[in-house]
């Protein structure tokens, strides 16, 4: 290869990755979503549905307008009680989205109603005049640890690349450790992220050491190539134009 070629071939690999980097990838998980969805026989759980505009996806807009706090915006929240229940939903919810360059975020695990309103009141009591928008903060935190075992136990690997030769060994890794899937999904920024249905699966740990090799063994946390998240939100839809993971 010549200068020339060499040159060359630095720009195209540049420019393809400035345009991973920055995608628009359209995701309408509603369907994806419905099928998943479980519900106690009691009535007393729900998903919990949040439309959030983040800060990365829209850098030239005023953080002082609006309900904004840690890089982003949270423009609109539900709590479904149904399938059917939210696919109704479905065009507000994308008419909200495609107006402010926004995502809406379904969690994966469902809440007990009771469970979060009690929590709401406590944190009501403690918080006083800082207790603004506690509802949705309560409603969609994530919940990990010794007191939630057994308990909203779904998860989902968050995979950081396009390198379709990384999914696939990850595939591979949780074939192998006879770990199943509940469903995928492409990222808007050209990512995966696969959903599983245990977090306390036997051989979760082993897998998860395994996943280490994409980052030449170094544990890295949530900003490893492939890290798990415990009871967090997946995609719904996103129409974004998305710069970054």
């Amino acid at each position: 290869m010549n200068i020339n070629e060499s040159k060359l071939s630095k720009i195209i690999k540049e420019a393809c990755n400035e345009v991973l980097n920055e995608a628009q990838q359209k995701i309408d998980n509603f369907q994806k979503v419905a099928n998943m969805l479980q519900f106690n026989a009691n009535g007393d759980d729900f998903y919990f549905v949040q439309i959030i505009k983040r800060f990365k996806d829209n850098p030239n807009d005023d953080k002082n307008q609006g309900n904004y706090r840690s890089g982003a915006w949270y423009l609109q929240s539900w709590r479904i009680h149904s399938a059917q229940e939210l696919m109704s939903l479905k065009p507000q919810i994308i008419q909200i989205c495609e107006a402010n360059n926004a995502r809406a975020y379904i969690t994966v695990n469902s809440r007990s109603t009771k469970e979060t309103d009690d929590y709401i009141k406590i944190m009501k009591q403690k918080l006083g005049p800082n207790a603004q928008n506690v509802e949705d903060r309560v409603a969609g935190a994530p919940k990990d640890g010794p007191n939630w075992k057994g308990q909203r136990i779904r998860l989902f690997l968050d995979i950081d690349t396009p390198d379709k030769k990384i999914w696939d060994e990850v595939h591979y890794i949780l074939n192998m450790c006879g770990i199943q899937i509940i469903d995928e999904y492409e990222t808007p920024s050209g990512g995966l992220h696969i959903i599983l249905p245990n977090k306390e699966e036997r051989n979760l740990y082993y897998a998860k050491k395994l996943f280490m090799k994409f980052d030449k063994w170094q544990d890295k946390g949530m900003l490893a190539t492939v890290h798990s998240n415990v009871d967090g939100k997946i995609i719904l839809y996103s129409n974004v134009q998305t710069k970054g993971y």
